[in-house]
């Protein structure tokens, strides 16, 4: 038994959790097919559409909203990194599911270049690359649902209620 008690202790908790957990899910899954509601798919619009996305958002949103990566960015390696601490913390996915998402992550959260494409930020990115309120932010957002992408400063000027001065002092980071 200290034997076994010493063997155990080398394979890391999370591995034997999840493999506990799979053996118990294995069953049902197969029988049912794995269907995603579509109120889940619209409450994480700001994520960029892509392979990935789907299991991003069914994986992570156990324990976090998937959105904490928009505004961290990350290179390959901080994005494994993220993931494998992810995983140590809980996180349940095969090893096919957690290279799509990092593949997906890496994609579309690269590591902070210091400019902000206005046409593809999210709402969190925004804010903190511009300094931006949460509701200016929103705004943009919301602007640009409705009426495209942004061709110049002077466009992104016109959204109703953020601050002309705040995006005039950011202006060498913006793209379009």
């Amino acid at each position: 038994m200290k034997r076994l008690l010493t063997k155990m202790t080398k394979i890391p908790t999370w591995a034997i959790c999840f493999c506990a957990y799979s053996m118990m899910l294995a069953p049902s899954h197969a029988q049912q097919p794995s269907q995603q509601p579509p109120a889940q798919k619209e409450q994480y619009s700001e994520l960029p559409a892509g392979a990935g996305k789907d299991t991003l958002v069914r994986v992570c949103s156990k324990c976090h909203s998937p959105d904490n990566v928009i505004a961290n960015g990350q290179d390959r390696a901080g994005w494994e990194a993220t993931i494998t601490k992810m995983a140590g913390f809980g996180a349940v996915g095969t090893d096919d599911e957690f290279t799509e998402i990092l593949d997906y992550l890496v994609k579309n959260f690269p590591a902070d270049s210091g400019l902000i494409n206005v046409n593809k930020a999210a709402a969190a990115q925004l804010a903190s690359g511009l300094g931006l309120t949460d509701t200016e932010a929103a705004a943009v957002v919301d602007y640009r649902k409705k009426n495209g992408d942004f061709k110049t400063i002077d466009d992104l000027k016109k959204v109703p209620d953020v601050d002309a001065k705040k995006l005039d002092a950011k202006k060498d980071r913006l793209t379009f």
